[in-house]
């Protein structure tokens, strides 16, 4: 199978003229993107980064869109204090070079209740940046009824609701990652130590995000540990309830439309599956659908 990426050699001397190859590895558990590790060596001492290339996915922008807004924001984000990798390259019109930051997604010891701290911690902190904190122009994400729309027609009219009405997002719209989940979250000695894959971000609702990651631990933990997000994340940032409700349906009603495309194992694909499908069903009964 040919390779997505340029000859590895090649890549080393665009980030240094003097660099030599030292190893190639693929890297897995994104489904999202291409990636690979590049160890060098190079006057100034041995080199890890990473080279990522989006893939096309169902629900998504398209690969060099995707890219684009990640370099820009990974250009910027370090120096706010945001733990991500560190741009090294942007190759037009898809491929991001990144250092590589040590550590793993596996969740540490502990686990969920060591988890929901430095995860609301991060959240709240992305929560408190927008435009003009110097982010690159990105998408706005507040409203969660067309998409629901869309999706389930039967439930939602173009003319009318069947619950009480989704309030207003009265802003302004705060970074979003918009993959908040535990396969893009870096763990070292037991503490958060990056956020991975931006390509996703854009301006919009934290109660959109706060529901997401809410998602992620209720699939692998039980609602118990979702709940633990919300009140740690409170306890940092304003939380509104009445929206967080509709984004509780919003977010896993799109993940049961898309995730057949994410290519994950059947076993992943099963649990996942069904502990959506009873968030989104709680979700319906909590807004009066059920």
């Amino acid at each position: 199978m040919e390779s997505p990426f340029m000859d590895a050699e090649a890549r080393v001397r665009s980030l240094d003229p003097s660099g030599r190859l030292l190893s190639v590895e693929p890297l897995t558990g994104g489904v999202s993107s291409h990636t690979r590790r590049l160890v060098f060596e190079a006057a100034e001492g041995v080199h890890a980064v990473v080279e990522r290339r989006p893939k096309a996915m169902p629900g998504k922008p398209p690969p060099a869109e995707r890219a684009t807004r990640e370099a820009a924001l990974l250009a910027r984000l370090p120096d706010l204090g945001i733990p991500t990798p560190r741009l090294r390259l942007f190759a037009p019109p898809d491929t991001l070079v990144l250092d590589f930051l040590e550590g793993g997604t596996d969740p540490p010891p502990g686990a969920p209740a060591s988890l929901v701290g430095p995860m609301a911690e991060l959240l709240a902190a992305l929560h408190r940046l927008g435009p003009e904190h110097g982010l690159p122009p990105l998408q706005t994400f507040t409203d969660p009824l067309p998409d629901l729309r869309t999706w389930r027609p039967d439930l939602f009219a173009a003319d009318a609701l069947p619950g009480p009405p989704c309030p207003p997002f009265t802003g302004p719209p705060r970074l979003l990652h918009g993959d908040f989940w535990m396969g893009n979250l870096l763990w070292r000695d037991g503490h958060l130590a990056g956020l991975l894959d931006w390509e996703d971000a854009c301006l919009g609702d934290p109660m959109a995000e706060l529901a997401a990651a809410r998602c992620d631990l209720h699939s692998r933990f039980g609602v118990g540990a979702a709940d633990a997000l919300a009140q740690a994340y409170a306890a940092r940032a304003p939380v509104d309830r009445s929206r967080l409700a509709w984004w509780d349906l919003y977010m896993p009603t799109a993940q049961l439309t898309y995730m057949d495309g994410w290519g994950l194992p059947p076993d992943d694909l099963t649990r996942v599956r069904a502990a959506m499908t009873e968030r989104r069903d709680e979700a319906l009964g909590a807004l009066g659908m059920g």
